[in-house]
């Protein structure tokens, strides 16, 4: 695959294992302190106080940029979706577009959102997130990637049962 398809049609990516984050903030934590205060991957209660996270997905289809008049917002050589604030006009067309309501416009009046820890991947390392999960609930990688490291978890749980 040429890299123009690998960053226009996923790239890398990160994925949310549900069923093994435990709601313990540190995803959110993390993200504050890389970012100086402002984590772009928030946990909510889902109900029955049982906390689970939500940030940009950084689809392969990003319905916010197709959205974006300027161009801000784009994919990078990885695939990660960025907002160049130097193109925003905070419009909100984004965050319109974004079925997961994720981009957040902050004053002076540009869209902001995760960015997948883009000084650290440009440093050749993992996002801030997948690093410090302590269940390793987060999952980096390209889609084949992700996608053989979920199946060989499920096939863990089939398998390995444990002794009465």
């Amino acid at each position: 695959m040429d890299l123009e398809t690998f960053s226009k049609y996923g790239g890398m990516n990160r994925v949310i294992n549900y069923d093994v984050c435990i709601g313990c903030y540190t995803c959110e934590e993390v993200c504050s302190f890389i970012h100086e205060g402002k984590s772009y991957i928030k946990l909510y209660d889902i109900g029955g106080g049982l906390n689970k996270p939500i940030s940009c997905f950084h689809c392969a289809k990003a319905p916010c940029i197709t959205a974006c008049p300027t161009g801000a917002m784009h994919k990078d050589k990885d695939g990660a979706v960025l907002v160049d604030i130097s193109k925003c006009i905070g419009c909100s067309a984004c965050l319109a577009a974004c079925p997961f309501g994720i981009p957040e416009i902050v004053p002076p009046g540009f869209a902001t959102k995760c960015d997948l820890c883009n000084p650290l991947r440009s440093e050749g390392l993992t996002p801030g997130c997948v690093s410090m999960c302590p269940t390793r609930a987060i999952v980096w990688g390209t889609t084949n990637e992700i996608a053989k490291e979920l199946r060989v978890r499920a096939l863990k749980k089939l398998v390995y049962k444990p002794l009465p």
